[in-house]
């Protein structure tokens, strides 16, 4: 897995020494977590055995998840990654969280965009998705801030730790990415 680097991110593969400040930055927080598909860690150990899950699947060239670090504090603050690939139609579709602390300043589209231009350009991907549950519209403008087009709502078609909920779906294709990068297809 490829490290990626911004203005003021380095996106990196997790250690499990970043197991005390994934807990304590994001990991344990309801509120981090309320829209997510995975509990808020209890316990360092809790996080610990996710990130040795992680670790192991790193060798996988298929398996995408990055520590969103931030250079000016040089710890992880989030995470970015893949939740669901589809070889067929060459397409990723991603996910992400960020610790409270870090909300509203940029980070989280700055790593998606690093991962949008990542998958690409260098992976060969056709498109790219993401999707979050209609009473969370502030990842949606994180999206939509990365280029990504709305394409609709599911309704009752996720669940979380909301329980069921309505999908909001944005995508974006590599064609369309060249184009607003260069003004014209390559």
């Amino acid at each position: 897995m490829k490290r990626l680097e911004t203005e003021r991110l380095l996106l990196r593969p997790f250690t499990i020494d970043d197991a005390g400040l994934m807990f304590n930055n994001w990991a344990n927080d309801d509120e981090v977590t309320k829209y997510l598909t995975w509990p808020s860690h209890k316990s360092i150990n809790d996080t610990i055995n996710i990130l040795g899950e992680w670790i192991q699947n790193h060798e996988k060239n298929d398996f995408y998840n990055w520590a969103i670090v931030l250079k000016e504090i040089n710890e992880p603050v989030g995470s970015i990654s893949v939740v669901k690939q589809d070889d067929d139609i060459g397409m990723v579709r991603i996910g992400y969280c960020i610790g409270r602390k870090w909300w509203n300043r940029g980070i989280t589209s700055e790593a998606l965009g690093a991962l949008i231009e990542f998958f690409f350009v260098e992976a060969g991907i056709s498109r790219i998705e993401a999707m979050h549950d209609s009473n969370n519209p502030i990842s949606g403008k994180v999206m939509a801030k990365c280029g990504m087009k709305y394409e609709g709502l599911m309704r009752q078609a996720g669940r979380n730790n909301q329980g069921i909920c309505d999908d909001v779906i944005y995508g974006i294709l590599a064609d369309d990415w060249r184009t607003s990068k260069n003004g014209s297809p390559d």
